[in-house]
């Protein structure tokens, strides 16, 4: 698929993001004002692969405005003020991706670099997250870490990592991944996150795993549910999935779903959260600016799958080394 036509009809998604964004440059869910920093920053390599650098700019600065002097974010803004008393691991690492994205677009200039301080001092703390075998705790508040670690927080951040140094290995002891993810007796094999990640972010390689669990996923001619036994199809995960088919190699399967999700985009041009087909109703009644973001990630990655182009690449391929001019992408340091 090309790029160029994909760009054009999937820029009013592009403009949704932008319509939303504040004026502080945060990027909430929608017109109600919820703000997640990660998806915050899932909405800025959106906005990077369009090169819209003064959205982009705004939203950077927000981030690194409001990490704190432990280098964490908040997980929830609402009304430009932090919600929450507790901070996950995940989200403040997250904003490297975005500005990997940013410079695989050819953007290397001062605004990015003047946060470089921040940024280490998000992954010097990220360090105080991780556990002896290698797994993060996914959040803590003021009586310390969670006692759990999650697959989906455990692969962004991994994902993080690799955006910040060009680290390939992660050195989680695999023999423990059911014991860790699975440490408070609750089976999490139902959410389709779960089965997907480990394959977007590299650590399972295993296609014919993935075409096998993709099965319980999967609803023919409308792309992924979000729980495996809920009639629920959701658009930023079908868009997720799409990303790590094309990472393990499927990339007929990247391009079905990909088609099956395209047929919800609105006469305006935007796309809802999810479909919830046996009612026939769009649910939650919204049109997330991160569903919109993770859809244009999802189209650029297949556009630029077939060349591996590294001038203009998508993060997630150079993440996983699918890029022809990786070896001279520097890392972020």
């Amino acid at each position: 698929m090309n790029w160029e036509d994909l760009r054009i009809k999937l820029e009013p998604a592009k403009d949704w993001i932008i319509f939303n964004q504040l004026e502080d440059g945060s990027i909430p869910w929608d017109e109600k004002g919820k703000c997640d920093p990660w998806d915050h920053c899932e909405c800025l390599i959106a906005l990077a692969i369009y090169k819209e650098w003064d959205a982009f700019d705004k939203g950077l600065a927000w981030f690194f405005n409001n990490i704190n002097k432990d280098g964490l974010i908040s997980p929830e803004f609402k009304n430009q003020e932090s919600t929450q008393h507790h901070f996950e691991s995940h989200h403040a690492p997250y904003v490297a991706l975005p500005i990997m994205q940013a410079r695989l677009m050819g953007r290397n200039e001062p605004k990015i670099d003047e946060f470089e301080s921040k940024l280490e001092n998000i992954f010097d703390n990220l360090k105080n997250f991780k556990d002896k075998d290698g797994y993060y705790f996914w959040a803590k508040d003021k009586n310390g870490y969670s006692d759990n670690s999650l697959i989906t927080a455990t692969m962004s951040i991994f994902l993080s990592l690799k955006a910040l140094n060009n680290e390939s290995s992660i050195d989680l002891d695999l023999k423990k991944w059911n014991e860790k993810f699975d440490r408070d007796g609750v089976d999490r094999s139902r959410f389709s996150m779960d089965f997907y990640y480990p394959y977007l972010a590299g650590i399972k390689k295993d296609k014919n795993e993935f075409k096998l669990n993709l099965k319980n996923f999967y609803k023919e001619g409308l792309g992924v549910k979000c729980v495996e036994e809920e009639p629920w199809v959701t658009i930023a995960e079908s868009s997720e999935c799409i990303i790590a088919a094309l990472v393990v190699g499927e990339e007929d399967t990247a391009n079905k779903i990909f088609k099956n999700i395209m047929q919800f985009q609105d006469p305006k041009g935007v796309f809802p959260t999810g479909y919830q087909y046996d009612l026939k109703i769009f649910w939650p009644e919204e049109k997330s600016t991160w569903t919109n973001a993770a859809l244009i990630i999802a189209a650029h990655a297949i556009s630029n799958y077939k060349d591996r182009k590294g001038d203009n690449g998508n993060i997630f391929l150079h993440l996983n080394g699918l890029l022809k001019s990786d070896q001279t992408i520097h890392s972020i340091n």
